[in-house]
């Protein structure tokens, strides 16, 4: 699991120098500047924990257990990243940016594959999220 974080947080520094943001950075920029000081724990537990957690019963429990299951091609795999890819960049849609959501869902639905447990998916994508919004944590417990 440490090396699916260190690989998802690498590439999330690569990506960001080749892409400008995606709309769902935007948007939680955005959410971010209107949220008053006092409301900020309860954004960071939205994104950071319940996210996270129904992202992870949607695109790896569901997507992944309903449609192409186990396929030898990995089909499930790549349905989950793509979806998962898709709509973190819906309304912004260029490849780049694509790309680096549906790999960091890659990594995610291959961390469920190999172990078919949502918890070591979920604790990732949690750490992830809790990573991109560092500045944010400082801040609530500055």
């Amino acid at each position: 699991m440490l090396l699916a974080y260190g690989v998802s947080y690498l590439s999330d520094i690569v990506f960001s120098f080749l892409t400008p943001a995606t709309s769902n950075q935007i948007a939680l920029n955005e959410l971010t500047e209107m949220t008053g000081r006092q409301e900020l724990p309860y954004l960071l537990l939205i994104v950071c924990l319940l996210g996270p957690i129904t992202e992870e019963l949607v695109y790896r429990g569901v997507l992944m257990n309903t449609f192409l299951k186990d396929s030898p091609w990995y089909g499930d795999v790549l349905l989950s990243a793509c979806v998962f890819g898709y709509v973190h960049v819906s309304s912004g849609l260029t490849p780049l940016a694509f790309f680096t959501y549906a790999s960091g869902g890659t990594i995610l639905a291959l961390l469920y594959r190999k172990t078919h447990s949502l918890y070591y998916p979920i604790l990732l994508h949690i750490m992830i999220n809790i990573t991109a919004f560092w500045d944010l944590w400082m801040l609530v417990f500055s």
